[in-house]
């Protein structure tokens, strides 16, 4: 896992692989408080974004998750959320697996799991191993604005 700050990224420039900076610069260049909520496609399906507005929850009422197939990025536009996230041991207990569907698997609780706090221009890259809740309330549930882009593994 990856956190930072969209307005600090030559850190990342360093070390992340192309199809990972090509996300990030997209989320650099884009204005997404003017976009529709829905998915744009950044190179077919092997690069594309979602953009998602969304209430938060109390974190007990939110799905842990991970993806296979794509690592994933989540950015916040906007509104203050709670990601939990831990390293997935294989010691978890899948409530849900959807990996044909969704290429996702869910679990309820985690093991290690801590907080990343989302505000306006955070972002997080979870990788394949990378168990992560998003959703949850920073306080209290409120709206959130947040750019979801899924980039396919076998481009790394």
């Amino acid at each position: 896992m990856i956190f930072g700050n969209i307005d600090n990224i030559d850190d990342i420039k360093k070390v992340c692989p192309k199809p990972i900076l090509k996300a990030v610069n997209y989320l650099k260049d884009n204005d997404f408080n003017n976009m529709e909520a829905g998915v744009y496609s950044i190179m077919g399906d092997d690069i594309y974004a979602q953009v998602v507005d969304k209430i938060t929850k109390d974190k007990q009422e939110a799905k842990a998750e991970v993806h296979r197939k794509y690592i994933e990025i989540q950015f916040s536009v906007g509104g203050n959320e709670v990601i939990g996230y831990a390293r997935d041991t294989g010691n978890n207990i899948v409530t849900e697996e959807l990996l044909e569907e969704k290429d996702s698997i869910f679990y309820n609780n985690v093991e290690n799991e801590i907080d990343l706090f989302m505000n306006a221009g955070s972002f997080a890259i979870f990788f394949p191993e990378d168990v992560h809740r998003p959703w949850c309330a920073y306080n209290k549930p409120c709206k959130v604005r947040k750019i979801n882009i899924k980039i396919n593994r076998d481009l790394i």
